[in-house]
């Protein structure tokens, strides 16, 4: 039961994560993630199945909050991602999300009488892959069918997937001198509201990657920052 990385006592609706993923994993549409080999600041020649598996292995590993040395604030980080939505928990669904993100990587794109990757590489043999995290998110359905779970599920799933980079380096970059209050409130005005979640997955998105060091560290002080988690509403007066 540990093929997957997942603890096979996280259940949901009566069903066993591990074998969710298992089907997703083997799900023909993620499979096609084999096929799109990237090679950037971010992937050395890596294919983003591969890529996507990892991501979730680092999710349910930090999902746990370890990262999140201030007490206060990991507390309230638990408390979110312990909270039910639709039947399942916020951890569980944030698990999906990490292992999904990509998805958009695998369409392609046609124009006329022309066909290419959504995935292109330009003249030094740099990939990019633009738009994917928007694509991404118009196929989650097709990529989470005859799994059931619910719609809103899985518009929570497909709605971080587009905003997944929201956060990306070059927003954390032209933010590094920041104060810290100002930093909070920038973040909890972006991403529709589901700053948290989408933290979280560029957070373990790009663990790794040496351009996101600093950013990671920055992301990683904000969620030690109890004010995070503090409900936000927008109102006319």
């Amino acid at each position: 039961m540990e093929r997957f990385g997942l603890n096979p006592q996280w259940n949901f609706a009566g069903f066993n994560m591990d074998a969710l993923i298992g089907k997703i994993i083997q799900n023909p549409l993620f499979l096609r993630l084999k096929n799109v080999v990237e090679n950037n600041l971010y992937h050395d020649h890596e294919d983003a199945y591969f890529h996507s598996i990892k991501t979730k292995d680092i999710a349910l590993k930090e999902i746990k909050g370890d990262f999140i040395s201030n007490p206060d604030a990991k507390n309230r980080f638990v408390k979110f991602t312990s909270e039910e939505f639709n039947g399942m928990k916020r951890a569980d669904i944030m698990v999906l999300i990490a292992l999904l993100h990509d998805i958009g990587k695998m369409l392609y794109v046609k124009e006329g009488n022309k066909t290419h990757s959504l995935l292109v590489t330009n003249s030094s043999s740099t990939t990019v892959c633009p738009g994917h995290e928007y694509w991404g998110s118009t196929i989650a359905a097709e990529t989470l069918k005859n799994l059931s779970l619910t719609k809103e599920v899985i518009d929570y799933i497909a709605g971080i997937i587009k905003l997944h980079d929201t956060f990306n380096a070059e927003y954390w970059a032209v933010k590094k001198d920041w104060p810290m209050d100002m930093v909070i409130n920038d973040v909890k005005s972006r991403a529709e509201g589901l700053y948290k979640e989408v933290l979280f997955n560029i957070y373990c998105d790009c663990f790794d990657a040496a351009p996101f060091q600093t950013a990671k560290a920055i992301i990683a002080k904000i969620f030690n920052e109890p004010k995070l988690y503090e409900k936000r509403q927008y109102i006319i007066l």
